[in-house]
């Protein structure tokens, strides 16, 4: 194998790996067909609010209303941006979301 095939073969292989991540995954579609993209930090998965509300069905104000009841955890990042847990926001979908401590 030449220097040349080498990477041609590696270029492709990576090629391959760039458009197996940027397909939307079964778990990453609404059930109105719109994709959600979210944040991976640190091994766990974060949703920015828009996204958090179209899996949610709900509005913004409700998702802060939620967060000040702390039925719904944001976690804020900056001074401006703000995130939900991927689990949680799954959780309080399908009603397992408890946050009595």
């Amino acid at each position: 194998m030449t220097k040349a095939d080498y990477e041609a073969m590696v270029h492709e292989q990576a090629h391959k790996e760039a458009v197996a991540l940027s397909e939307p995954k079964s778990s990453d579609i609404t059930s109105k067909g719109e994709v959600i993209k979210s944040i991976m930090c640190n091994g766990e998965r974060f949703l920015s609010r828009k996204d958090a509300a179209k899996i949610l069905d709900v509005g913004l104000p409700t998702l802060w209303r939620w967060n000040n009841e702390g039925r719904l955890k944001a976690i804020k990042v900056g001074g401006r941006k703000v995130y939900y847990r991927y689990d949680d926001v799954l959780a309080m979908l399908k009603g397992e979301l408890n946050y009595d401590d």
